[in-house]
Protein backbone atom coordinates (compact mmCIF):
# COMPACT_ATOMS: atom_id res chain seq x y z
CA UNK A 1 0.00 0.00 0.00
CA UNK A 2 1.13 3.58 -0.59
CA UNK A 3 2.44 5.80 1.69
CA UNK A 4 0.12 8.63 2.36
CA UNK A 5 3.04 10.77 2.40
CA UNK A 6 4.24 9.64 -1.37
CA UNK A 7 3.69 12.48 -3.64
CA UNK A 8 1.41 11.75 -6.36
CA UNK A 9 2.20 11.60 -9.89
CA UNK A 10 1.19 15.27 -10.87
CA UNK A 11 2.70 17.21 -7.70
CA UNK A 12 6.28 14.98 -8.87
CA UNK A 13 5.62 16.50 -12.50
CA UNK A 14 4.50 20.10 -11.03
CA UNK A 15 7.89 19.88 -9.02
CA UNK A 16 9.73 18.42 -11.44
CA UNK A 17 8.89 21.36 -13.72
CA UNK A 18 9.73 24.10 -10.94
CA UNK A 19 13.12 22.61 -9.99
CA UNK A 20 13.94 22.11 -13.84
CA UNK A 21 12.54 26.23 -14.10
CA UNK A 22 14.05 26.92 -11.04
CA UNK A 23 17.54 25.96 -12.17
CA UNK A 24 16.91 27.16 -15.62
CA UNK A 25 16.04 30.71 -14.01
CA UNK A 26 19.26 30.46 -11.92
CA UNK A 27 21.59 29.20 -14.69
CA UNK A 28 20.18 32.36 -16.89
CA UNK A 29 20.70 34.56 -13.78
CA UNK A 30 24.24 33.14 -13.60
CA UNK A 31 24.50 33.61 -17.93
CA UNK A 32 23.51 37.47 -17.13
CA UNK A 33 25.67 37.85 -13.82
CA UNK A 34 29.05 36.81 -15.74
CA UNK A 35 27.95 38.60 -18.99
CA UNK A 36 27.29 41.90 -16.47
CA UNK A 37 30.71 41.47 -14.70
CA UNK A 38 32.76 40.63 -18.10
CA UNK A 39 35.55 43.07 -18.28
CA UNK A 40 38.57 44.54 -20.11
CA UNK A 41 41.63 46.17 -19.65
CA UNK A 42 41.03 49.94 -20.59
CA UNK A 43 42.49 51.37 -23.16
CA UNK A 44 43.44 54.81 -24.47
CA UNK A 45 45.21 56.25 -27.59
CA UNK A 46 46.66 59.33 -27.72
CA UNK A 47 47.06 61.11 -31.32
CA UNK A 48 49.60 63.36 -31.90
CA UNK A 49 52.20 64.34 -34.30
CA UNK A 50 55.42 62.57 -34.86
CA UNK A 51 58.81 63.44 -33.83
CA UNK A 52 59.62 64.99 -37.66
CA UNK A 53 56.78 67.28 -37.00
CA UNK A 54 56.84 68.24 -33.52
CA UNK A 55 58.89 66.27 -30.80
CA UNK A 56 58.01 68.22 -28.25
CA UNK A 57 54.74 66.62 -28.69
CA UNK A 58 55.48 63.45 -28.74
CA UNK A 59 57.64 63.30 -26.01
CA UNK A 60 54.76 64.77 -23.82
CA UNK A 61 52.42 62.35 -24.83
CA UNK A 62 55.15 59.08 -24.50
CA UNK A 63 55.52 60.85 -20.78
CA UNK A 64 51.83 60.39 -20.26
CA UNK A 65 51.22 56.98 -21.72
CA UNK A 66 54.08 55.57 -19.87
CA UNK A 67 52.87 56.98 -16.68
CA UNK A 68 49.13 55.63 -17.51
CA UNK A 69 50.83 52.29 -18.74
CA UNK A 70 52.49 52.24 -14.69
CA UNK A 71 48.80 53.01 -13.60
CA UNK A 72 47.54 49.68 -15.48
CA UNK A 73 45.98 51.54 -18.55
CA UNK A 74 46.65 50.12 -22.16
CA UNK A 75 48.31 53.24 -23.61
CA UNK A 76 48.99 53.62 -27.22
CA UNK A 77 50.92 56.84 -28.90
CA UNK A 78 49.98 57.20 -32.63
CA UNK A 79 52.18 59.68 -34.27
CA UNK A 80 50.11 60.91 -37.07
CA UNK A 81 50.55 63.57 -39.86
CA UNK A 82 49.31 66.68 -39.15
CA UNK A 83 46.70 67.24 -42.05
CA UNK A 84 45.30 63.31 -40.58
CA UNK A 85 45.99 64.88 -36.85
CA UNK A 86 43.65 67.87 -37.57
CA UNK A 87 41.51 66.17 -39.71
CA UNK A 88 40.57 63.50 -36.94
CA UNK A 89 40.44 65.65 -33.93
CA UNK A 90 39.43 68.63 -35.68
CA UNK A 91 36.61 67.64 -38.22
CA UNK A 92 35.66 63.46 -37.42
CA UNK A 93 36.23 64.11 -33.99
CA UNK A 94 37.75 60.46 -33.54
CA UNK A 95 39.85 60.01 -31.11
CA UNK A 96 40.49 59.84 -27.12
CA UNK A 97 43.06 61.74 -26.15
CA UNK A 98 45.70 64.31 -28.41
CA UNK A 99 48.84 66.14 -27.66
CA UNK A 100 49.01 69.40 -29.52
CA UNK A 101 50.12 73.48 -29.48
CA UNK A 102 47.00 75.42 -29.33
CA UNK A 103 47.56 78.35 -31.53
CA UNK A 104 46.71 80.88 -29.08
CA UNK A 105 47.65 84.94 -29.08
CA UNK A 106 46.96 85.27 -25.42
CA UNK A 107 43.51 86.99 -26.07
CA UNK A 108 41.21 85.75 -22.92
CA UNK A 109 37.88 85.48 -25.70
CA UNK A 110 39.62 82.80 -27.13
CA UNK A 111 38.27 80.34 -24.31
CA UNK A 112 35.08 80.99 -25.32
CA UNK A 113 36.14 79.33 -28.91
CA UNK A 114 37.62 76.45 -27.08
CA UNK A 115 35.08 75.81 -24.73
CA UNK A 116 31.20 77.38 -26.06
CA UNK A 117 28.90 74.51 -25.57
CA UNK A 118 27.37 75.47 -28.90
CA UNK A 119 30.60 74.60 -30.84
CA UNK A 120 30.78 70.98 -29.38
CA UNK A 121 29.58 69.23 -32.42
CA UNK A 122 31.00 71.87 -34.88
CA UNK A 123 34.26 70.58 -36.60
CA UNK A 124 37.33 73.15 -35.96
CA UNK A 125 39.79 74.22 -33.86
CA UNK A 126 36.45 75.97 -31.85
CA UNK A 127 35.79 73.63 -28.92
CA UNK A 128 37.64 70.13 -30.56
CA UNK A 129 36.91 68.19 -27.22
CA UNK A 130 32.89 68.26 -27.28
CA UNK A 131 33.10 70.06 -23.94
CA UNK A 132 29.56 70.62 -23.00
CA UNK A 133 28.95 72.83 -19.53
CA UNK A 134 26.23 75.31 -19.39
CA UNK A 135 27.50 77.32 -16.02
CA UNK A 136 30.74 78.32 -18.01
CA UNK A 137 28.82 79.19 -21.23
CA UNK A 138 27.22 81.79 -18.75
CA UNK A 139 30.46 83.01 -18.03
CA UNK A 140 32.11 83.07 -20.86
CA UNK A 141 29.57 85.18 -22.42
CA UNK A 142 29.31 87.33 -19.67
CA UNK A 143 33.30 87.95 -19.59
CA UNK A 144 32.42 89.88 -23.47
CA UNK A 145 30.31 92.17 -21.64
CA UNK A 146 32.67 93.38 -18.54
CA UNK A 147 35.69 95.53 -18.46
CA UNK A 148 38.26 96.26 -16.48
CA UNK A 149 39.00 94.28 -13.79
CA UNK A 150 35.62 93.02 -13.85
CA UNK A 151 36.53 91.33 -16.81
CA UNK A 152 39.85 90.14 -15.76
CA UNK A 153 37.75 88.78 -12.73
CA UNK A 154 35.76 87.12 -14.85
CA UNK A 155 38.15 85.66 -16.71
CA UNK A 156 40.27 84.43 -13.15
CA UNK A 157 36.68 82.54 -12.38
CA UNK A 158 36.72 81.10 -16.05
CA UNK A 159 39.83 79.50 -15.68
CA UNK A 160 39.40 78.05 -12.25
CA UNK A 161 35.97 76.71 -13.25
CA UNK A 162 38.09 74.81 -16.60
CA UNK A 163 40.69 73.78 -14.27
CA UNK A 164 38.12 71.90 -11.99
CA UNK A 165 36.71 70.36 -15.05
CA UNK A 166 39.71 69.77 -17.24
CA UNK A 167 38.62 69.62 -20.64
CA UNK A 168 42.17 69.89 -21.57
CA UNK A 169 45.01 70.05 -19.28
CA UNK A 170 47.73 72.83 -20.44
CA UNK A 171 51.11 71.27 -19.76
CA UNK A 172 53.79 73.82 -20.67
CA UNK A 173 54.13 77.29 -22.92
CA UNK A 174 57.07 76.61 -25.01
CA UNK A 175 59.64 79.04 -25.82
CA UNK A 176 60.23 80.20 -29.62
CA UNK A 177 63.82 79.71 -30.72
CA UNK A 178 64.67 81.59 -33.99
CA UNK A 179 68.11 81.57 -35.75
CA UNK A 180 69.09 84.80 -37.62
CA UNK A 181 72.29 85.93 -39.89
CA UNK A 182 72.67 89.95 -39.87
CA UNK A 183 75.05 90.26 -42.62
CA UNK A 184 71.98 91.35 -44.82
CA UNK A 185 68.61 91.78 -42.77
CA UNK A 186 68.62 93.24 -39.96
CA UNK A 187 65.57 94.38 -37.06
CA UNK A 188 64.65 90.42 -36.38
CA UNK A 189 62.11 90.15 -33.83
CA UNK A 190 63.29 88.13 -30.52
CA UNK A 191 61.92 84.22 -31.39
CA UNK A 192 62.05 85.08 -35.51
CA UNK A 193 59.59 85.83 -37.31
CA UNK A 194 55.98 84.78 -36.30
CA UNK A 195 53.59 87.17 -37.71
CA UNK A 196 53.11 88.72 -41.28
CA UNK A 197 54.24 92.28 -39.05
CA UNK A 198 57.45 91.14 -38.67
CA UNK A 199 58.44 91.05 -41.68
CA UNK A 200 57.37 94.97 -42.38
CA UNK A 201 60.23 95.58 -39.62
CA UNK A 202 63.21 94.05 -41.21
CA UNK A 203 66.14 96.57 -42.65
CA UNK A 204 68.00 95.70 -45.36
CA UNK A 205 71.72 96.20 -44.29
CA UNK A 206 73.49 94.22 -46.95
CA UNK A 207 72.73 94.37 -51.02
CA UNK A 208 70.53 91.28 -51.49
CA UNK A 209 66.96 92.21 -52.55
CA UNK A 210 65.67 88.60 -51.29
CA UNK A 211 64.97 87.61 -48.48
CA UNK A 212 66.03 84.32 -48.44
CA UNK A 213 64.66 81.85 -45.04
CA UNK A 214 64.38 78.19 -44.01
CA UNK A 215 61.08 76.12 -43.61
CA UNK A 216 60.55 73.32 -41.36
CA UNK A 217 56.81 73.26 -41.88
CA UNK A 218 56.10 72.46 -45.89
CA UNK A 219 52.26 72.17 -45.87
CA UNK A 220 52.32 76.12 -47.55
CA UNK A 221 54.45 74.74 -50.39
CA UNK A 222 51.25 72.86 -51.25
CA UNK A 223 47.94 74.19 -49.86
CA UNK A 224 47.40 78.16 -49.40
CA UNK A 225 44.05 77.61 -48.32
CA UNK A 226 43.78 80.17 -45.65
CA UNK A 227 40.42 78.91 -43.76
CA UNK A 228 41.73 75.01 -44.34
CA UNK A 229 41.71 74.02 -40.76
CA UNK A 230 43.69 70.60 -41.58
CA UNK A 231 46.57 72.95 -43.27
CA UNK A 232 47.39 76.30 -40.46
CA UNK A 233 46.62 77.36 -37.32
CA UNK A 234 48.15 80.73 -37.50
CA UNK A 235 49.07 80.93 -40.96
CA UNK A 236 51.99 83.49 -40.93
CA UNK A 237 53.13 83.09 -44.60
CA UNK A 238 49.87 83.10 -45.93
CA UNK A 239 48.86 86.25 -43.75
CA UNK A 240 51.44 88.18 -45.92
CA UNK A 241 48.94 87.58 -48.85
CA UNK A 242 46.01 88.39 -47.67
CA UNK A 243 44.80 91.13 -45.47
CA UNK A 244 42.50 91.81 -42.79
CA UNK A 245 40.64 94.79 -41.88
CA UNK A 246 43.10 95.31 -38.55
CA UNK A 247 46.25 93.77 -37.78
CA UNK A 248 46.99 92.97 -34.02
CA UNK A 249 50.16 93.86 -33.17
CA UNK A 250 52.87 91.50 -30.54
CA UNK A 251 52.51 93.36 -27.04
CA UNK A 252 50.27 96.54 -27.99
CA UNK A 253 47.00 95.60 -26.82
CA UNK A 254 45.60 97.93 -29.87
CA UNK A 255 45.65 96.82 -33.13
CA UNK A 256 46.79 99.00 -35.85
CA UNK A 257 44.22 99.54 -39.02
CA UNK A 258 45.31 97.87 -42.42
CA UNK A 259 42.98 97.08 -45.14
CA UNK A 260 40.27 99.97 -42.64
CA UNK A 261 41.39 103.15 -43.82
CA UNK A 262 38.85 104.24 -41.17
CA UNK A 263 37.10 103.06 -38.42
CA UNK A 264 34.32 105.14 -36.68
CA UNK A 265 33.14 103.37 -33.24
CA UNK A 266 29.47 103.98 -32.00
CA UNK A 267 26.65 102.28 -30.55
CA UNK A 268 23.70 100.12 -31.86
CA UNK A 269 20.37 101.31 -31.64
CA UNK A 270 19.92 99.14 -27.64
CA UNK A 271 22.93 101.12 -26.70
CA UNK A 272 24.49 98.33 -25.53
CA UNK A 273 26.63 96.65 -27.95
CA UNK A 274 29.40 98.35 -30.09
CA UNK A 275 29.08 99.35 -33.89
CA UNK A 276 31.51 100.37 -36.70
CA UNK A 277 31.52 102.24 -39.47
CA UNK A 278 34.19 101.21 -41.51
CA UNK A 279 35.91 102.63 -45.00
CA UNK A 280 37.69 100.32 -47.06
CA UNK A 281 41.41 101.66 -48.78
CA UNK A 282 41.21 101.75 -52.13
CA UNK A 283 43.29 98.59 -53.33
CA UNK A 284 43.07 95.77 -55.99
CA UNK A 285 43.75 92.12 -55.24
CA UNK A 286 46.54 90.37 -56.97
CA UNK A 287 44.90 89.35 -60.37
CA UNK A 288 43.89 93.20 -60.55
CA UNK A 289 40.17 93.47 -59.92
CA UNK A 290 39.01 96.55 -57.41
CA UNK A 291 38.56 95.14 -53.88
CA UNK A 292 35.58 96.81 -52.11
CA UNK A 293 33.43 96.62 -49.03
CA UNK A 294 30.90 93.90 -50.91
CA UNK A 295 34.25 91.78 -50.70
CA UNK A 296 34.27 92.53 -47.07
CA UNK A 297 30.81 91.56 -46.44
CA UNK A 298 31.05 88.48 -48.20
CA UNK A 299 33.58 87.22 -46.65
CA UNK A 300 32.03 87.63 -43.49
CA UNK A 301 29.05 85.71 -44.69
CA UNK A 302 30.95 83.25 -46.15
CA UNK A 303 32.90 82.66 -42.93
CA UNK A 304 29.68 82.28 -40.70
CA UNK A 305 28.39 79.92 -43.47
CA UNK A 306 31.03 78.16 -46.34
CA UNK A 307 27.65 76.77 -48.24
CA UNK A 308 26.24 79.94 -48.23
CA UNK A 309 22.95 78.41 -47.21
CA UNK A 310 23.10 75.78 -49.24
CA UNK A 311 22.62 72.57 -46.45
CA UNK A 312 20.33 72.50 -44.61
CA UNK A 313 22.60 73.31 -41.52
CA UNK A 314 25.22 76.11 -41.65
CA UNK A 315 29.02 75.26 -42.82
CA UNK A 316 30.15 77.31 -41.16
CA UNK A 317 34.94 78.17 -40.68
CA UNK A 318 36.81 75.52 -38.71
CA UNK A 319 39.11 78.30 -38.02
CA UNK A 320 38.20 81.87 -36.59
CA UNK A 321 34.79 80.73 -35.58
CA UNK A 322 34.48 82.48 -32.27
CA UNK A 323 35.95 85.81 -34.05
CA UNK A 324 33.19 85.30 -36.45
CA UNK A 325 30.18 85.11 -33.86
CA UNK A 326 30.96 88.86 -32.51
CA UNK A 327 29.40 90.01 -35.46
CA UNK A 328 25.85 89.99 -35.50
CA UNK A 329 25.07 92.04 -38.57
CA UNK A 330 27.35 93.47 -41.82
CA UNK A 331 25.42 96.28 -43.84
CA UNK A 332 26.90 98.18 -47.22
CA UNK A 333 26.79 101.79 -47.98
CA UNK A 334 28.64 101.77 -50.90
CA UNK A 335 32.01 100.08 -52.41
CA UNK A 336 34.10 101.83 -49.87
CA UNK A 337 32.16 102.04 -46.81
CA UNK A 338 30.42 99.29 -44.66
CA UNK A 339 29.01 99.12 -40.58
CA UNK A 340 29.52 96.42 -38.31
CA UNK A 341 26.58 95.44 -35.34
CA UNK A 342 28.83 93.96 -32.88
CA UNK A 343 27.66 91.19 -30.11
CA UNK A 344 29.72 92.58 -27.30
CA UNK A 345 29.95 96.57 -25.97
CA UNK A 346 33.86 95.85 -25.65
CA UNK A 347 35.92 97.56 -28.40
CA UNK A 348 39.20 94.89 -27.79
CA UNK A 349 36.55 92.39 -27.70
CA UNK A 350 34.78 93.51 -31.12
CA UNK A 351 38.16 94.00 -32.44
CA UNK A 352 39.02 90.23 -32.58
CA UNK A 353 36.85 90.22 -34.85
CA UNK A 354 38.27 92.60 -37.58
CA UNK A 355 41.21 90.40 -37.54
CA UNK A 356 40.16 87.68 -40.24
CA UNK A 357 41.32 87.67 -43.65
CA UNK A 358 39.17 88.96 -45.92
CA UNK A 359 38.49 87.00 -49.06
CA UNK A 360 37.73 88.07 -52.86
CA UNK A 361 34.17 87.49 -53.52
CA UNK A 362 34.83 86.66 -57.57
CA UNK A 363 37.11 83.47 -56.30
CA UNK A 364 35.45 81.89 -53.12
CA UNK A 365 31.58 82.61 -54.00
CA UNK A 366 32.12 79.22 -55.84
CA UNK A 367 33.69 77.01 -53.68
CA UNK A 368 30.53 76.84 -51.94
CA UNK A 369 28.91 73.68 -53.04
CA UNK A 370 29.57 69.86 -51.47
CA UNK A 371 33.13 68.63 -51.43
CA UNK A 372 33.62 64.80 -51.99
CA UNK A 373 37.06 63.64 -50.95
CA UNK A 374 38.02 60.29 -52.95
CA UNK A 375 39.64 58.06 -49.99
CA UNK A 376 39.36 60.53 -47.33
CA UNK A 377 36.11 59.26 -44.83
CA UNK A 378 35.22 63.53 -42.96
CA UNK A 379 32.52 62.82 -41.13
CA UNK A 380 29.29 65.74 -41.99
CA UNK A 381 29.08 67.36 -44.99
CA UNK A 382 31.79 69.61 -46.46
CA UNK A 383 32.56 72.62 -48.98
CA UNK A 384 34.95 73.23 -51.15
CA UNK A 385 35.95 76.18 -49.80
CA UNK A 386 36.88 74.06 -46.99
CA UNK A 387 39.53 71.43 -48.92
CA UNK A 388 40.14 73.38 -51.94
CA UNK A 389 44.41 73.79 -51.86
CA UNK A 390 43.83 77.45 -52.91
CA UNK A 391 47.12 77.15 -55.14
CA UNK A 392 46.52 80.50 -56.74
CA UNK A 393 46.29 82.20 -53.73
CA UNK A 394 44.62 85.31 -54.91
CA UNK A 395 44.62 87.96 -51.83
CA UNK A 396 45.31 91.76 -51.54
CA UNK A 397 48.39 91.51 -48.90
CA UNK A 398 51.25 92.90 -49.79
CA UNK A 399 53.00 89.81 -51.06
CA UNK A 400 51.36 87.92 -53.65
CA UNK A 401 52.22 84.06 -55.07
CA UNK A 402 55.58 83.83 -57.71
CA UNK A 403 56.16 80.30 -57.15
CA UNK A 404 55.75 76.99 -55.33
CA UNK A 405 57.46 74.01 -55.83
CA UNK A 406 55.28 70.98 -53.34
CA UNK A 407 57.75 70.11 -50.46
CA UNK A 408 60.81 72.05 -51.71
CA UNK A 409 59.84 75.88 -51.87
CA UNK A 410 57.72 78.77 -52.21
CA UNK A 411 58.30 81.86 -53.71
CA UNK A 412 56.17 85.21 -52.38
CA UNK A 413 57.14 89.06 -54.18
CA UNK A 414 56.20 92.25 -53.44
CA UNK A 415 52.01 93.68 -54.82
CA UNK A 416 53.62 96.75 -56.70
CA UNK A 417 49.95 97.89 -56.22
CA UNK A 418 49.15 97.22 -52.44
CA UNK A 419 48.11 100.52 -50.85
CA UNK A 420 51.34 100.52 -48.49
CA UNK A 421 53.52 100.86 -51.89
CA UNK A 422 50.87 103.63 -53.13
CA UNK A 423 51.52 105.86 -49.41
CA UNK A 424 47.95 105.24 -48.66
CA UNK A 425 49.33 105.18 -45.14
CA UNK A 426 47.08 106.89 -43.21
CA UNK A 427 46.67 105.20 -39.57
CA UNK A 428 49.60 103.42 -40.11
CA UNK A 429 52.59 103.31 -38.24
CA UNK A 430 55.69 104.50 -40.61
CA UNK A 431 57.69 101.74 -39.20
CA UNK A 432 55.25 99.59 -41.34
CA UNK A 433 54.77 101.87 -44.39
CA UNK A 434 56.58 102.40 -47.51
CA UNK A 435 58.89 100.31 -49.51
CA UNK A 436 59.89 96.97 -47.89
CA UNK A 437 63.35 95.95 -46.97
CA UNK A 438 63.37 93.64 -49.82
CA UNK A 439 61.61 92.63 -53.19
CA UNK A 440 60.69 88.96 -53.11
CA UNK A 441 60.55 86.40 -49.80
CA UNK A 442 62.11 82.80 -50.91
CA UNK A 443 60.79 79.54 -47.79
CA UNK A 444 63.46 76.80 -49.01
CA UNK A 445 62.26 73.55 -47.10
CA UNK A 446 64.39 71.77 -44.56
CA UNK A 447 63.75 68.09 -44.21
CA UNK A 448 65.05 68.77 -40.23
CA UNK A 449 65.93 71.02 -37.51
CA UNK A 450 69.62 69.82 -37.98
CA UNK A 451 69.48 70.90 -41.92
CA UNK A 452 67.71 74.07 -40.95
CA UNK A 453 70.95 75.27 -39.15
CA UNK A 454 73.46 73.63 -41.38
CA UNK A 455 71.36 75.97 -44.12
CA UNK A 456 72.36 78.83 -42.19
CA UNK A 457 75.77 78.10 -40.82
CA UNK A 458 76.61 77.68 -44.98
CA UNK A 459 75.08 80.94 -45.45
CA UNK A 460 72.13 79.44 -47.55
CA UNK A 461 69.67 81.49 -45.85
CA UNK A 462 68.63 84.64 -43.77
CA UNK A 463 67.10 82.99 -41.16
CA UNK A 464 64.71 80.62 -39.90
CA UNK A 465 60.95 81.16 -40.88
CA UNK A 466 59.48 79.03 -37.79
CA UNK A 467 60.16 78.12 -34.60
CA UNK A 468 63.44 75.60 -34.17
CA UNK A 469 63.82 72.92 -31.20
CA UNK A 470 66.20 73.24 -28.34
CA UNK A 471 68.70 70.44 -29.53
CA UNK A 472 70.12 72.39 -31.95
CA UNK A 473 70.80 75.46 -29.50
CA UNK A 474 74.29 74.45 -28.96
CA UNK A 475 75.25 74.66 -32.79
CA UNK A 476 73.94 78.08 -33.05
CA UNK A 477 75.25 79.50 -30.11
CA UNK A 478 78.82 78.10 -31.64
CA UNK A 479 78.90 79.80 -34.41
CA UNK A 480 79.85 83.81 -35.02
CA UNK A 481 77.63 83.98 -38.02
CA UNK A 482 74.56 82.80 -36.95
CA UNK A 483 72.89 84.43 -33.50
CA UNK A 484 70.33 82.45 -31.20
CA UNK A 485 66.71 84.24 -30.63
CA UNK A 486 64.37 83.47 -27.96
CA UNK A 487 60.82 84.81 -27.36
CA UNK A 488 57.88 83.13 -25.34
CA UNK A 489 54.97 81.71 -26.98
CA UNK A 490 51.11 82.32 -26.62
CA UNK A 491 50.97 79.22 -27.53
CA UNK A 492 50.84 76.43 -25.02
CA UNK A 493 51.27 72.34 -25.08
CA UNK A 494 47.86 70.95 -24.17
CA UNK A 495 46.57 67.17 -23.97
CA UNK A 496 43.20 67.58 -25.21
CA UNK A 497 40.20 64.55 -24.12
CA UNK A 498 36.82 63.83 -26.20
CA UNK A 499 34.78 64.53 -23.68
CA UNK A 500 32.11 62.43 -25.90
CA UNK A 501 33.53 59.08 -25.79
CA UNK A 502 33.81 57.35 -21.94
CA UNK A 503 35.71 57.17 -20.25
CA UNK A 504 37.16 60.57 -20.77
CA UNK A 505 33.38 61.94 -20.50
CA UNK A 506 33.84 61.80 -16.87
CA UNK A 507 36.09 64.78 -15.44
CA UNK A 508 37.27 62.64 -12.65
CA UNK A 509 38.96 60.75 -14.68
CA UNK A 510 40.26 63.73 -17.17
CA UNK A 511 41.37 64.81 -13.33
CA UNK A 512 43.32 61.39 -12.33
CA UNK A 513 44.82 61.22 -16.10
CA UNK A 514 46.33 65.30 -15.56
CA UNK A 515 48.09 63.92 -12.53
CA UNK A 516 50.17 61.82 -14.55
CA UNK A 517 51.56 65.15 -15.86
CA UNK A 518 55.30 66.52 -14.73
CA UNK A 519 55.52 69.71 -15.58
CA UNK A 520 58.41 70.54 -14.60
CA UNK A 521 60.00 67.36 -15.41
CA UNK A 522 58.86 67.74 -19.29
CA UNK A 523 60.22 71.14 -19.54
CA UNK A 524 63.56 70.27 -18.28
CA UNK A 525 63.75 66.55 -20.30
CA UNK A 526 61.38 66.94 -23.45
CA UNK A 527 62.13 70.95 -24.18
CA UNK A 528 65.79 71.04 -22.77
CA UNK A 529 64.72 73.95 -20.67
CA UNK A 530 63.49 75.75 -23.57
CA UNK A 531 60.05 76.57 -22.18
CA UNK A 532 58.00 77.66 -18.93
CA UNK A 533 55.59 75.40 -17.20
CA UNK A 534 51.50 75.88 -16.52
CA UNK A 535 48.60 74.79 -15.70
CA UNK A 536 46.61 78.12 -17.03
CA UNK A 537 46.07 78.81 -20.98
CA UNK A 538 46.46 82.46 -20.49
CA UNK A 539 49.51 84.66 -19.12
CA UNK A 540 49.79 87.55 -16.81
CA UNK A 541 47.28 89.33 -15.04
CA UNK A 542 44.59 87.10 -17.16
CA UNK A 543 46.02 84.58 -14.37
CA UNK A 544 44.89 84.10 -11.15
CA UNK A 545 47.27 84.13 -8.09
CA UNK A 546 46.19 80.62 -6.97
CA UNK A 547 46.71 79.20 -10.49
CA UNK A 548 50.09 80.41 -11.36
CA UNK A 549 52.55 77.78 -11.55
CA UNK A 550 54.89 77.63 -8.83
CA UNK A 551 56.33 74.00 -8.94
CA UNK A 552 53.30 72.69 -7.89
CA UNK A 553 50.45 72.04 -9.69
CA UNK A 554 46.82 72.61 -8.13
CA UNK A 555 46.09 68.71 -10.04
CA UNK A 556 49.53 67.71 -8.19
CA UNK A 557 51.73 65.07 -10.03
CA UNK A 558 51.33 61.80 -8.31
CA UNK A 559 54.97 61.25 -8.25
CA UNK A 560 58.14 62.72 -7.39
CA UNK A 561 60.75 64.25 -9.30
CA UNK A 562 59.33 62.82 -12.84
CA UNK A 563 58.92 59.12 -10.89
CA UNK A 564 55.09 57.68 -10.61
CA UNK A 565 54.10 56.70 -7.70
CA UNK A 566 51.83 53.89 -9.13
CA UNK A 567 50.03 52.97 -5.62
CA UNK A 568 48.93 56.71 -5.31
CA UNK A 569 48.19 56.68 -8.65
CA UNK A 570 45.96 53.89 -8.73
CA UNK A 571 44.38 54.59 -5.67
CA UNK A 572 43.39 58.44 -7.66
CA UNK A 573 41.75 56.05 -10.07
CA UNK A 574 39.95 53.48 -7.12
CA UNK A 575 38.71 57.11 -5.71
CA UNK A 576 37.36 58.41 -8.61
CA UNK A 577 35.08 55.21 -9.14
CA UNK A 578 37.32 52.71 -11.41
CA UNK A 579 38.56 49.20 -10.27
CA UNK A 580 41.30 46.81 -10.89
CA UNK A 581 41.37 42.97 -11.49
CA UNK A 582 45.50 42.53 -10.32
CA UNK A 583 47.45 44.93 -11.94
CA UNK A 584 45.05 46.24 -14.81
CA UNK A 585 42.33 49.36 -14.33
CA UNK A 586 39.32 47.54 -16.54
CA UNK A 587 35.96 48.50 -17.79
CA UNK A 588 33.30 46.81 -18.86
CA UNK A 589 33.74 45.01 -22.34
CA UNK A 590 31.79 45.23 -25.42
CA UNK A 591 29.37 42.63 -26.01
Amino acid sequence: MASRHAPSRRALLAALAGSTAAASGCVGEARNLVGRDRTEQLSLRIVTLPASEDPYAVRIATHLADNLERSGIATLVDPIRPDVLFRETLINHDFDLYVSRYPSRGDPDELRSMLYSAYAEEAGLQNPFGFSDLALDDLLDDQRTLKGTERIDRIHEIQRHVLRAQPFTVVCFPDRIGATRTDRFGGWPAGGLDQPMDYAKLDRTGSRSTLELVLRNERVTMNRNPIAAEHRNRGSIVGLMYDPLVRPLRGSPEPIDWLAESITWGRTDGGEALSASVRVRETPWHDGTPLTAHDVAFSYEFLRDTSLGGFETPVPTPWRRGRISLVDAVRVHNDRLLEFDFATGVRSVAQRALSVPILPEHVWRERADPAEIAGIDVVGQTTEALVDANEAAIGSGPFRLADAVADESITLETFPDHFLYEEQTDGIPDRFSGDPPFDAVRFTVAPSDDTAVEVLLNDNADASADGLQARVVSRIVRSDDVSLTVRRSDRFYHVGYNCRRAPTTDPNFRRAVAGHIDRRTIVAESLGGYGTPAQAPLRGKWVPDGLQFNGAATIPFLGTDGALDADAARETFREAGYRYEGEELVTRAAP
